[in-house]
């Protein structure tokens, strides 16, 4: 009979003991109770409101990261590519660096500065299990409908003003210049429109306007730099000296030239000053470039005056001077020149 009383207290205590794991156990799932959306989104986040996806990660950051980059994939995009586009949006002047006229009517551009943002995403509850954190991202169709729509509007605005720049092809400079303003922001304009249409129906011609304008603003970068035409002439020139080192240079650097197709004109001058002594002939010389638009616009001005030269017969004297023209032309204006239409 004692045997069996011991065996028993031994069942009894071992009980008690799971019991008490157990109890232990609830109390601890009771303390981290996890969100319902975790084994019933579409329950809590419906699709056919939401778009919503459930990111982990060692961090709450990286569970967050993670979510987003599950969103981005209902778009058909990657937040890499999202995040390279407003870097490149980002990159862009301040409004005020657009006003190329009075005529240009610039509005503040969308500010977007992360993938979240741009998306319009929100975070539902982050919680902790088993080691990493868990978090839900999700998008309501409607408001960021919204969202998008007001972007689409602010960016469309400012595309359209650049665009009464850069379709102006009397002056492919500025027009390129302006263009090339617009390129990111039609590129990220256009990310938005995809998902406007993905969170919502709309009908095919709801965002015309503005895919016009993506389309243009691409158009017109193209036509300015196909019209970025240079007219070369050179008053006072020497054996064609200074007019075939310029050529040179700017042919060199990409640039085209024609004698009668050009859109913008680059007339230069050289002013030569002659001496005549018993010493021989001294020649002063300078030489001015002014880069002028279709409309006579200037767009570019390049100055320089040298120091006397010469020689006993006059044609040493020129060359002699030109050469110097032809050094300095060579070591600073096609820099000058870059610096004014490629920058």
């Amino acid at each position: 009979m004692m045997r069996t009383y011991v065996l028993n207290n031994k069942v009894f205590f071992t009980l008690v003991l799971l019991l008490s794991l157990n109890f232990s156990h609830l109390f601890s799932q009771s303390k981290f109770k996890v969100p319902d959306w975790y084994e019933h989104k579409e329950v809590v986040y419906p699709s056919e409101f939401y778009i919503s996806a459930i990111g982990e990660g060692i961090t709450k950051e990286e569970a967050e990261i993670k979510a987003v980059s599950q969103i981005s994939l209902f778009f058909n995009t990657t937040t890499q590519v999202v995040n390279d586009l407003i870097k490149t949006y980002s990159e862009v002047d301040d409004d005020k660096n657009y006003q190329f006229s009075q005529s240009t009517k610039i509005t503040e551009r969308s500010k977007i500065n992360s993938s979240a943002e741009f998306f319009g995403v929100q975070f539902d509850t982050c919680f902790y299990l088993d080691g990493k954190y868990y978090t839900l991202a999700f998008i309501n169709r409607e408001s960021a409908f919204d969202v998008y729509n007001q972007s689409i509007k602010t960016n469309t605005a400012v595309l359209e003003s650049l665009l009464f720049v850069a379709e102006d092809y009397n002056n492919p400079i500025l027009g390129i210049e302006a263009a090339e303003k617009g390129i990111p922001i039609a590129d990220l304009t256009a990310e938005l429109l995809k998902m406007a249409r993905t969170v919502k129906k709309v009908n095919d011609n709801y965002f015309s306007q503005t895919e016009s304008c993506i389309q243009r603003i691409h158009t017109a970068l193209e036509i300015c730099k196909q019209s970025l035409v240079f007219t070369l002439t050179v008053e006072n020139d020497y054996e064609n000296m200074i007019y075939l080192t310029l050529s040179d240079l700017l042919e060199n650097n990409g640039y085209v030239l024609s004698q009668t197709d050009g859109v913008c004109s680059i007339p230069v001058k050289i002013k030569v000053n002659k001496e005549e002594t018993a010493a021989g002939i001294f020649l002063y010389c300078g030489i001015s470039i002014e880069g002028k638009t279709g409309t006579g616009q200037s767009f570019f001005s390049y100055s320089r005056t040298f120091p006397k030269k010469g020689a006993k017969s006059e044609s040493f004297a020129y060359i002699r001077a030109f050469q110097d023209i032809q050094k300095e032309l060579e070591n600073s204006f096609i820099q000058e020149f870059n610096a004014k239409i490629k920058n």
